[in-house]
């Protein structure tokens, strides 16, 4: 297996690279709201918050980040600024309603996941799992019951990795209007409890 380093967040250094992986892996969901790749990543520079990222590095490359919210924050916190900066103040309230579809609601004693990205030149080399099993760590390091994500329906492969650490589908949800402009048409709500150590005893 590939030399990869799990660690929590990123430096400045990674800016950039974070971004730049964010935004590929997101293409499909992201691109249609944005319309420009260029001020997609210039948004997602200043927008994503390395304290809500645990991140997968070869060689000080960032490979893979796994994001995800709590209480206090998330990994893709864009604010209006960040985008009326970028497109103006109309063209960046238009673009934040359109984000707004995507948006999902912290739950108490619940980890949501804020996106899982591997580095095309990486994947399947065990970098996504090690980011997940990471992840489930840090859940239950700070005392969450359970971890939730979403996976749309046009990903098999990512959620046969959920599976396989032990997620269990708990929500359907269909989308048929959204295939048009987002290639997808559904999505799965997972959520995986977490063993504590005072479950345990």
């Amino acid at each position: 297996m590939t030399d990869i380093t799990i660690t929590r967040g990123f430096e400045d250094a990674h800016d950039e690279q974070a971004a730049a992986l964010y935004y590929q892996a997101f293409h499909q969901k992201l691109a249609p709201i944005f319309r420009n790749d260029e001020k997609a990543l210039a948004v997602l520079r200043e927008a994503l918050d390395p304290n809500y990222a645990i991140v997968a590095l070869h060689e000080d490359r960032l490979v893979g980040i796994a994001g995800f919210k709590d209480r206090n924050g998330n990994l893709v916190d864009i604010q209006p600024h960040h985008m009326t900066q970028v497109f103006g103040w109309f063209g960046g309230w238009i673009r934040l309603l359109g984000l707004v579809l995507f948006y999902r609601d912290f739950e108490e004693g619940v980890l949501l996941m804020d996106g899982i990205v591997v580095d095309a030149s990486m994947r399947g080399k065990g970098v996504g799992s090690q980011l997940l099993d990471a992840v489930i760590q840090y859940a239950a390091d700070n005392g969450f019951a359970h971890v939730r994500l979403d996976v749309i329906d046009t990903n098999p492969r990512a959620r046969k990795l959920y599976e396989r650490k032990g997620f269990t589908a708990v929500d359907e949800q269909t989308y048929p209007l959204m295939k048009r402009f987002f290639g997808f048409s559904g999505s799965t709500t997972m959520l995986k409890e977490i063993q504590t150590p005072d479950a345990a005893e």
